[in-house]
């Protein structure tokens, strides 16, 4: 778990253009004032891929002033969830603060936990075009980083059904990739690292978990 929670932070912080080398605040993309919005559900509200780059920010750059806050909710879609819909979360959580950094991750619970869906998937499109739309409308000038799905765990369970959740995420993820490189945005994969991690894991050390284990540290 630890070299999966390494894995994510150098996911987050060197493969979206956040990369630098140490003391070089100057090549690094976080600024001096800067208010970063990790936007998300609950794999975001969980803090821990959150806390491990405040961690990194806090103890490479001491001296940068950057404030964090974190608006994951569990459940969360592009459309929202039980915390309300999408425009509500927006408006009570996320402007108020007023970041001009915003990560988005979400796709986990849109899927639906099931094959892939042509109609879920088509509400994920339109509903993530619709949060990078209103964050831009609201939040002029912010810089906006989307992380793909993290994977959900068909390493070391056996799968439900053939291909698995995961093979769903990634399709989710692939879109998230082309949305980034049409908007120009930086984007991050998490998936890809942390499912390598957990082959090499369960090859070295097979051991049954709890069927149907999404990953959500990261």
């Amino acid at each position: 778990m630890m070299k999966i929670r390494k894995v994510c932070v150098w996911a987050i912080v060197m493969t979206s253009g956040l990369s630098a080398h140490a003391g070089t605040a100057q090549k690094f993309f976080l600024k001096n004032g800067d208010h970063v919005c990790f936007y998300g559900d609950s794999i975001t509200e969980q803090r821990y891929y959150a806390v491990d780059v405040e961690t990194y920010v806090r103890t490479r750059f001491p001296n940068l002033r950057v404030r964090f806050v974190d608006c994951g909710v569990g459940g969360d879609r592009v459309s929202g969830g039980w915390a309300g819909p999408i425009d509500l979360r927006l408006k009570r959580d996320v402007f108020p603060f007023k970041p001009n950094v915003v990560t988005i991750m979400l796709g986990m619970n849109d899927a639906g936990y099931q094959p892939f869906n042509q109609h879920l998937f088509n509400i994920y499109r339109r509903g993530y075009a619709h949060i990078i739309s209103m964050l831009k409308k609201h939040l002029p000038g912010v810089r906006i980083v989307l992380i793909e799905p993290s994977p959900y765990d068909d390493i070391t369970e056996k799968p439900h059904y053939p291909g698995g959740y995961n093979a769903v995420l990634i399709r989710y993820g692939h879109f998230v990739k082309r949305l980034a490189a049409r908007a120009d945005l930086p984007c991050v994969n998490f998936n890809a690292p942390m499912v390598d991690v957990l082959k090499k894991a369960e090859a070295e050390n097979p051991q049954p978990v709890a069927s149907g284990t999404k990953i959500t540290r990261s």
